[in-house]
């Protein structure tokens, strides 16, 4: 029995072996592994660098350039004007309809005097004004609209002011609390909040790592040929699927890895205000080792689809479909900002994303959740394997 085990283990390393060394002649998967550890960080790190030029620029803009403010009915309140002037915003007198002029694209953001404003101020009365804008708007133009927002709101609370100093009351009396805002978030844990699309980038290279081999060392061989000679061999079946397995878990592992230490070196030398964020060989280690149960579940679905697959093209069309399955849990990371826990854990690739932002901001997950993490990942895993070796035991899987 022991002679049988190791007979079996030495088969399962020849076709690993033999597995290995041909995909790494494939042109597909050196370009994969290029583009994981160039192409990755400096896209991401562009978009992060162009963001932050860009809303620097026009902070920059709006502080140089007065802003432009079309109002309606101007004359009737000559105050507010000036007080908008003394604050860099350029009131231009409007008189077409305002509704109109904003859903025609003339104008973003229009303020409305009515005419009773006058006579509610003198009486001590709230006087409303109607500021109306395009929420779709963006760049310099959201910023006027929050700049000229502001200079209102600045407005009405010195004229509240006014009217209790002119009462003898203390003006403090309409603010019983004051609220000091003080941020003690590391930088690693504010530069998360944008990095995370950084789970997402990992989460589709360890699919796109493996997704090549596991498509030739199954449907390619089938449309080759070559599939039914290797059957026929004195080696059982679940041997070769594991091997064949193993071999797209090992691509898979591998460009996460080259992916992890080219970010961790474009963090290094990141020329970026906005994020300072430090990815040393710890975090490396930490976040390649909590992935691996995922690696074997990709790398376990994408064999077991392209095994039913009778062609090269038919599994890459399927596979390139099913690479954006484990992304969608990742859209929450996004939107709704989760933390870790037994409700988030179980959930695979959400689960491995939740590490890969705890991790990167330096906070420690308990690792009873980590463990529910790999342990969700590889029964998962295993039950896909398991699939695939009975897939395997049937004649069918010769097309």
């Amino acid at each position: 029995m022991p002679t049988r085990k190791l007979n079996r283990l030495h088969l399962w390393w020849i076709i690993l072996r033999k597995e290995v060394i041909d995909n790494f002649r494939d042109r597909r998967t050196l370009t994969t592994l290029t583009v994981s550890i160039v192409i990755t960080p400096l896209l991401m790190f562009g978009l992060i660098w162009f963001t932050e030029k860009t809303v620097k620029e026009e902070t920059d803009l709006a502080k140089a350039k007065p802003i432009e403010l079309p109002v309606v009915g101007a004359s009737r309140a000559p105050n507010l004007m000036q007080w908008l002037r003394q604050n860099n915003i350029e009131v231009i007198e409007s008189s077409s309809d305002p509704e109109t002029a904003i859903a025609s694209g003339d104008y973003r953001v229009i303020l409305v005097v009515p005419t009773d404003y006058a006579t509610r101020l003198q009486g001590g009365k709230t006087a409303p004004l109607t500021l109306l804008h395009d929420s779709s708007i963006s760049g310099l133009e959201k910023i006027g609209f929050a700049s000229t927002s502001n200079a209102i709101r600045s407005y009405s609370e010195r004229l509240a002011s006014m009217r209790l100093s002119a009462r003898g009351l203390d003006p403090s009396i309409i603010k019983p609390i004051q609220v000091n805002i003080s941020d003690i978030a590391k930088p690693e844990a504010r530069a998360g909040q944008l990095l995370t699309m950084l789970p997402y980038l990992i989460i589709m290279f360890i699919m796109a790592g493996g997704m090549y081999l596991a498509i030739d060392s199954t449907a390619g061989e089938r449309e080759k040929g070559s599939l039914e000679p290797l059957l026929t061999q004195p080696v059982e079946r679940n041997t070769i699927l594991l091997a064949k397995l193993s071999a797209t878990a090992v691509f898979s592992a591998l460009t996460l890895l080259l992916m992890l230490i080219g970010l961790a070196v474009a963090f290094k030398y990141m020329p970026i205000e906005s994020v300072s964020v430090s990815v040393g060989a710890v975090q490396v280690a930490k976040i390649f080792i909590f992935c691996l149960p995922f690696v074997f579940l990709g790398s376990s679905l994408m064999v077991l689809l392209a095994s039913f697959t009778k062609s090269h093209k038919e599994a890459q069309s399927y596979l390139s479909m099913v690479m954006l399955v484990p992304s969608l849990p990742l859209i929450m990371l996004g939107f709704l900002s989760p933390e870790p826990s037994l409700s988030t854990m179980w959930i695979p690739s959400l689960s491995h994303g939740l590490i890969i932002i705890e991790t990167i901001k330096g906070d420690d997950i308990p690792l009873q959740l980590i463990g529910l993490s790999a342990l969700v990942s590889t029964l998962v895993a295993c039950a896909l394997t398991w699939l695939a070796v009975k897939l395997y035991s049937r004649e069918r899987i010769l097309g």
